[in-house]
């Protein structure tokens, strides 16, 4: 055997390995209510560390190189790089560089701290997190670099989604409502599986609901061989056909309706309509155009019909939507007020819940603990400032960018990359009036969608837009 065959097959089986303990921090994170306090942060921060160790291990060992390495995507890794080296500054003793702070309460007592971060060992854990969402990307990428495995670690993810959605309905209809048997405290009549936000768990439905449009729309556009599941009926009643993906499907939307968020279902929506569109732009010779139309007009259907049966709280909050927008619209004025006051610093990662009682004031209710901003946008820029709170946005942009582009020159239809850009497009909207991408369960299943359609449009570009083989 060639030493380059060794290697490849090394490559090869060490990242089918690698696959499984990835898939079991997406499923079991948002078990632990999505993976909120630091103790799970710190969990899962190990076990990705842990599988990064591996890699790199073996990897070396091997003498193999990695498919696509860091120096594959010198932008993104330098924005990433930057905003990290900066959560390092502002936990340094540079206080005298920034500056004092006061309380809306006591404008005339300055607040004077040693560190650009008005809480340090919060920035080292959102240092951590950030560092996790770096590697999981990479790791990701190796994985899916192979289109095939790609495909099963998107349809893997997708069930189990579709099992977190079975859970929240079991323990809200069957269960006494509660959070896997642990009685609730807030939003009652309400699905949240393992969550203890309605609003997160919502996200992470959507994202599941783009992944089953984009599979059932990937099994009708199949050219029918005639032969088992290739064949028209397989095609749609066979393992893995379109209705088999579509209760899946319908499962997610009941689930979405019954989580009672609003802009959770609306971002959903935006994400599903925009594959379906994206599907009809690409004309291609295998394209079942009518099994795709009618997609579209499922959507509305069965979302109506998912309200009828376990919307009844949910249209009731939709009778509130102006309440909701004063008051969040009173929040995010005094939110800014507090970017204005450090506009290039920032507060320090993590910092918004400490940060913000400085700036709490009425009409903003002070009965309820404002520990979010309920905008990421705002949150990035209260606590890294402008300047470098806007590096995840450019980010996410610049691969937005890059899928689209990808995505218009492929040869044909492609679900891994409508996958990135309908999961983009649902977290871009829901994080407007929102934190899910705040919740670190929520944040892993979006690495993972995109890192994979990344993976797939850098081996398009490797490829000349043409299949590798």
């Amino acid at each position: 055997m060639k030493k380059t065959a060794r290697y490849h097959s090394d490559r090869f089986r060490l990242n089918n390995q690698m696959m499984w303990p990835i898939l079991l921090v997406v499923f079991l994170s948002p078990l632990a209510f999505g993976s909120t306090k630091p103790s799970f942060w710190l969990l899962w921060s190990m076990v990705i560390s842990l599988c990064g160790a591996v890699l790199f291990g073996r990897m070396a060992a091997s003498g193999a190189r990695f498919r696509i390495a860091p120096r594959n995507l010198p932008v993104l890794f330098s924005l990433f790089a930057a905003l990290g080296a900066y959560m390092v500054v502002q936990v340094l003793p540079l206080g005298a560089f920034s500056p004092a702070v006061s309380s809306v309460a006591d404008p005339d007592t300055a607040i004077a701290v040693n560190t650009i971060s008005l809480t340090p060992h919060d920035t080292i854990l959102a240092l951590t997190r950030w560092g996790t969402y770096g590697l999981l990307f990479f790791l990701v990428l190796q994985i899916t670099s192979n289109p095939q495995r790609a495909r099963t670690f998107i349809n893997l993810i997708y069930w189990a989604i579709v099992i977190h959605a079975i859970v929240a309905l079991l323990f809200l209809l069957q269960f006494g409502d509660t959070i896997l048997g642990i009685p609730k405290w807030k939003y009652f009549g309400s699905a949240m599986g393992g969550f203890i936000n309605r609003n997160s768990f919502a996200t992470f439905l959507a994202f599941g609901s783009v992944l089953g449009i984009n599979l059932m729309i990937e099994r009708m556009t199949e050219k029918p061989s005639g032969k088992g599941d290739s064949s028209v009926l397989g095609i749609y009643l066979g393992k893995g056909g379109v209705v088999t993906i579509g209760l899946g499907w319908l499962i997610l939307v009941i689930a979405l309706v019954a989580t009672n968020s609003r802009m959770g279902l609306f971002a959903a929506c935006c994400g599903m309509i925009a594959s379906i569109v994206l599907a009809l732009a690409k004309r291609t010779a295998n394209g079942n155009r009518v099994g795709i139309w009618v997609l579209l007009l499922v959507i509305p259907v069965f979302v109506g019909l998912g309200m009828f049966g376990y919307g009844a709280v949910f249209l009731e909050r939709l009778g509130t939507v102006g309440e909701a927008s004063d008051v969040r619209m009173q929040l995010y004025e005094q939110v800014v007020r507090m970017i204005q006051t450090r506009p290039l610093l920032g507060f320090g990662g993590n910092s918004f819940e400490y940060a913000y009682p400085l700036f709490h004031q009425a009409p903003v209710s002070f009965d309820l603990v404002w520990d979010k901003a309920h905008s990421t946008y705002l949150a990035l820029w209260a606590e890294y400032g402008l300047i470098f709170g806007s590096l995840p946005l450019l980010i996410v942009g610049i691969i937005l960018w890059q899928l689209t582009t990808a995505y218009m020159k492929a040869p044909g239809q492609d679900m891994l990359l409508r996958c990135g850009l309908g999961v983009v497009l649902v977290g871009a909207v829901h994080s407007l009036v929102d934190f899910s991408l705040e919740i670190e369960a929520v944040t892993f299943a979006f690495v993972a969608i995109v890192a994979t359609a990344w993976a797939r449009q850098f081996e398009l570009g490797q490829s000349g837009g043409r299949d590798a083989p």
